[in-house]
């Protein structure tokens, strides 16, 4: 073949590839698929957003924080509620029993990782770090730190318990927590406390040590009442507090 022949070749080819790829462009763009319409709201419910306040003007935005720069500030001071390692502990009133029982209520099992009770997007980590890192308290809630080290897809553990989540029936409108699914798996009761060799001795580790390395999880000063430890300024707890060896039977655990 003769090179303007193939030149020749050559156009007819990229004629036909540009113009599959406009018609693929155009069909892809169209809206005749979309089976869902946008849902415009009523005059009766612009109303009931009145009291959200008129939108801020272009020269108010000049000055206002973009994007979410003010995010960090607002952590910061729901993190400042929650108290101090140095703050006096006063366990008077509170029930260890009650606390242990509304810690399982968001477990299928003790041992169990809880479900999450609110609606989490979980794109990345650092969505659940932001508050259970270090913890915080918003109101009477608080986000307790996570008790082991952070990894990369909290959701793989973590199922979400709040109506929209993905096992939802959307043609019922029925969200299922995963609480509730049979299971015949018995699990063991959550232990209230650890034995002590003497009446004096500190009270050895209740529970596994494996996924709790973070004692100040639960037993800090964002854990709740009666599982507070009344010296959280201590930096070594295993120092005092060692693990039971008939709960640490895993590879590479101590035995």
């Amino acid at each position: 073949m003769t090179p303007e022949g193939t030149r020749a070749s050559f156009a007819v080819a990229s004629a036909i590839v540009l113009g599959i790829a406009i018609v693929g462009f155009m069909r892809a763009t169209s809206h005749d698929d979309y089976d869902f319409e946008v849902p415009l709201r009523t005059l009766e419910e612009q109303a009931s957003h009145a009291d959200i306040g008129p939108a801020r003007t272009y020269l108010a935005m000049r000055d206002a924080p973009r994007g979410t720069a003010v995010l960090p500030d607002a952590l910061a001071g729901l993190a400042a509620s929650v108290p101090s390692r140095t703050d006096a502990v006063d366990l008077t009133g509170t029930s260890k029993a009650d606390d242990l029982a509304v810690r399982s209520e968001r477990r299928a099992y003790h041992g169990a990782p809880p479900v999450i009770p609110h609606v989490v997007g979980q794109a990345t980590a650092s969505e659940c770090m932001a508050c259970h890192d270090t913890g915080i308290r918003f109101g009477l809630l608080r986000a307790t730190p996570i008790p082991h080290e952070a990894y990369t897809v909290c959701t793989q553990c973590h199922a979400m318990a709040e109506p929209g989540m993905p096992w939802a029936n959307p043609s019922e409108g029925v969200a299922v927590d995963p609480r509730d699914v049979p299971n015949s798996f018995l699990g063991s009761a959550a232990p209230e406390a650890g034995p002590r060799w003497t009446s004096i001795a500190p009270p050895a580790i209740a529970h596994p040590t494996f996924m709790h390395e973070r004692c100040m999880s639960c037993h800090g000063p964002n854990g709740r009442d009666a599982l507070r430890s009344t010296h959280p300024d201590r930096q070594n707890c295993e120092q005092c507090h060692v693990p039971q060896a008939p709960l640490e039977q895993r590879p590479g655990g101590r035995q």
